[in-house]
């Protein structure tokens, strides 16, 4: 009886239990900031501590972009990044970026007017609290998308969209930091791809260890296709390049947006909206970093119609683990939606949907992966707000099989308005309450032994618990009667 009750529940519980290698956990959804500091184009990293950093921008009146850093239960008061002298450049579909390594957190920002300012740089030596003096990229003044990441030893790479006056001859190139300062502009784009790119994507440099590959999409002639080109220097020389994207997508105009990735071992993988094929979809591929051969490409979200749009999807990863967001929307309804897989590119899990807030104003997300986590943040054009949630891997064979072993348990059961909880020796553990349409209703940190639960309505909930750093002690059924 107690075992079919608990697959009945386990199927209603969106993303916290499902036929999958693992499971997923997710925490209650939180903001960043006030809607004060705006909400554009959030994108987040993950500290030394395992705290994540997010970074966004304030679109409407002065243009700034702000950072804050969680902690658990909250975020920091959010901190200004930029100057009034150079305000950022901030849309939707275009922003700054931002990189960690350990506890050094990199930003990187172009500044407006965009004809005549340059892009700059910041670093925190603190894992995002406070922030060093602005540095200038380059002196280029015709340029767009500084997008940034962290290779070998710690030094910061950035790629950039450079133009000829008047925004003519479009292409990539990246700038690698040496001796504390941005060495001379390298080309990425040629001699890799034809004509030029794609003058309003924004473009993707990702890093690890020696590798840098930097991801971008091309314009010529009116294919608006995804190429790369790899470097096995730390970025000082690009000796492998070529087509990433195989959907041939002709289209005279700008669809604004571009691809993300992340170096796994000799490959890379990445993600991208094409609107070759029923609609604009969202589509993973992987390519070996040698000679840019290709994978099978996966569409991350098949079966949709063409009225479904998918875009700004976003991927972070470590080996065969990976999770990918995305922006979705239906008849107008915009909500970001999750898929992950822990056998790589072939084992997408289904999808689910991170936002908790169902207003349809959810836009451009943002992923990273650390220590067995997936953090997801996005913006609520509604409320304003940059919002937060984590999803953390769970060790289970899923719902077709026996539950793992939780390591705590918890009576009396059923449970009236206290709840005993017995916790392994010296564990401080994160507890949350579900409910069967996977809502968080009750959550409480510390080393706490006995819950008080009464204010809580009758019902069957999940209890799961976590420790201090976000591994997961598993799961127990919990029938609550008042």
């Amino acid at each position: 009886m107690i075992r079919s009750f608990f697959f009945s529940i386990a199927c209603s519980l969106p993303g916290l239990l499902n036929a999958q290698p693992a499971a997923i956990d997710w925490s209650m959804e939180l903001p960043c900031a006030t809607p004060a500091e705006g909400c554009t184009r959030p994108r987040v990293v993950i500290n030394a501590d395992g705290a994540p950093v997010v970074l966004w921008g304030r679109e409407t009146g002065m243009k700034a972009d702000f950072v804050a850093v969680g902690d658990g239960g909250g975020f920091s008061a959010p901190q200004q990044v930029t100057y009034m002298s150079t305000p950022p450049a901030v849309d939707y579909w275009m922003g700054g970026d931002i990189a960690a390594v350990g506890n050094e957190v990199w930003i990187s920002f172009k500044a407006t007017p965009e004809e005549t300012m340059p892009a700059y740089a910041r670093r925190s030596l603190d894992g995002g609290y406070t922030w060093g003096d602005t540095i200038r990229i380059s002196n280029d003044a015709w340029t767009r998308f500084a997008s940034i990441a962290i290779g070998n030893a710690g030094e910061p790479v950035v790629q950039y969209m450079q133009f000829d006056a008047g925004f003519a001859n479009a292409r990539y190139v990246t700038t690698r930091m040496s001796g504390g300062a941005f060495q001379p502009s390298l080309a990425a784009s040629t001699p890799f791809a034809p004509g030029n790119v794609c003058d309003c994507c924004p473009g993707q440099v990702v890093a690890a260890d020696d590798v840098v590959v930097a991801l971008y999409r091309n314009a010529g002639p009116n294919i608006r296709v995804i190429y790369g080109a790899a470097s096995a220097d730390g970025g000082d020389t690009y000796v492998a390049g070529g087509l990433l994207d195989a959907t041939n997508w002709n289209l005279g105009g700008c669809p604004a947006t571009g691809p993300d990735g992340y170096v796994a071992g000799d490959s890379v993988r990445y993600v991208w909206m094409s609107g070759a094929l029923n609609g604009s979809k969202v589509n993973l591929c992987s390519a070996a970093l040698d000679d840019f051969a290709l994978s099978p490409m996966v569409k991350v979200h098949p079966g949709q119609s063409a009225s479904t749009e998918q875009n700004y999807p976003r991927i972070a990863g470590s080996g065969d683990t990976l999770g990918i967001v995305w922006e979705q929307t239906v008849s107008l309804e915009r909500n970001i939606l999750f898929s992950w897989s822990t056998t790589g590119i072939d084992g997408l899990s289904a999808p689910d949907t991170v936002n908790t807030s169902l207003g349809g104003a959810e836009r451009t997300p943002d992923i990273a992966f650390a220590d067995g986590a997936f953090h997801v943040v996005w913006s609520d054009e509604a409320t304003g707000l940059v919002n937060y949630r984590k999803a953390t891997l769970m060790e289970t064979t899923g719902i077709e099989g026996p539950a793992a072993t939780p390591q705590f348990r918890a009576w009396p059961m059923p449970a009236t308005i206290t709840l005993n909880v017995d916790l392994p020796d010296g564990v401080r553990a994160t507890l949350r309450l579900f409910d069967a349409v996977g809502h968080c209703v009750w959550t409480s940190q510390g080393s706490g032994r006995q819950l008080e639960l009464g204010s809580i309505a009758p019902g069957t909930y999940v209890l799961l618990a976590s420790d201090e750093h976000g591994a997961s002690l598993g799961r127990v059924l919990v029938q609550l009667v008042h």
